[in-house]
């Protein structure tokens, strides 16, 4: 199935890996989407081929173009299969999310009641609930105080030649990246477009869905991850020149969580608070270091 290029609004990369069934119910969720003015990119990152049977029966019902990433990296993944866009704007799925039939069409009509370069929507149950942190209530203007609540990788939709512009994501940061950096790539990039002069719009009403972590918090995987993702943010803030005072509030939280885990006879709990605040700390202190090996 091809669109002509003049018919693309959204080009949709989807960066995979290791995923199968995911991929199905994405695919499904986009086939099932009330408008169908959209391309879909899949960079490949698998040393095998079980994508293969995938894409094949769904490329009779969708626009699919499949290619192969050399390197491993989320982010590298997405830069890579933006350079083969046709659409005006950009969407990056995770490879386990989906979307409700009227993702595209509301997205859309946004686009044309409230210009801007990007917009991001809110991740929630099938319920409605939202899921994966704190976000906004209320639709708002994303700017450097609102980029740690309104921002979700899978539902922020970039102009194109704003995402060329500030030349995408930042590849050493994020999942699969090689790097301690292990998340908060989108606060990254938000933050490179409003330094850019571009305007981001965050609306609680688009949303998009999410298999939520029930797992263990206090497990070794839970709070390796935490402590990933933790030294992103700490990074992203330093690079992007917050200043102490603001970043203080985001050591003195898990401080907290510290001492009331302690008290309360979880040292689980205790434990993944402290891997957050020495994860923030230590990504904080990263960026010196990472900009003197970069010159």
């Amino acid at each position: 199935m091809a669109l002509r290029n003049s018919e693309i609004l959204l080009s949709i990369v989807i960066a995979t890996l290791g995923r199968t069934h995911e991929i199905e119910r994405l695919l499904k969720s986009l086939a099932a989407q009330k408008v169908n003015n959209f391309e879909i990119i899949v960079v490949d990152q698998n040393n095998d081929d079980r994508l293969g049977p995938i894409l094949e029966v769904w490329s009779d019902k969708l626009p699919i173009t499949r290619k192969r990433a050399e390197s491993r990296g989320v982010c590298r993944a997405r830069n890579l299969g933006a350079t083969f866009a046709s659409g005006e704007w950009l969407l990056f799925p995770d490879d386990d999310c989906w979307y409700p039939e009227d993702f595209v069409s509301q997205f859309d009509t946004l686009r044309a009641v409230h210009p801007s370069d990007f917009y991001s929507g809110r991740p929630v149950d099938l319920e409605g609930n939202t899921i994966m942190g704190t976000f906004e209530k209320a639709p708002t203007l994303v700017d450097r105080k609102t980029v740690w609540t309104t921002l979700i990788e899978w539902a922020i939709v970039i102009r194109r030649s704003s995402f060329e512009e500030v030349e995408g994501f930042a590849g050493e940061i994020g999942p699969g990246a090689g790097t301690r950096w292990g998340g908060y790539e989108v606060q990254d990039i938000a933050l490179k477009l409003l330094k850019a002069g571009y305007q981001g719009y965050y609306v609680p009403t688009l949303v998009g869905h999410h298999p939520e972590d029930l797992s263990d918090r206090a497990s070794p995987g839970s709070v390796a991850k935490i402590r990933a993702y933790s030294v992103g943010m700490g990074y992203v803030m330093r690079k992007h020149d917050y200043s102490l005072q603001f970043f203080l509030p985001h050591l003195v939280r898990p401080l907290m969580g510290v001492v009331v885990y302690t008290l309360s006879g979880k040292p689980g709990l205790a434990k993944r608070s402290r891997e957050i605040f020495s994860g923030r700390w230590s990504g904080w202190n990263s960026v010196p270091a990472f900009k003197t090996h970069q010159k």
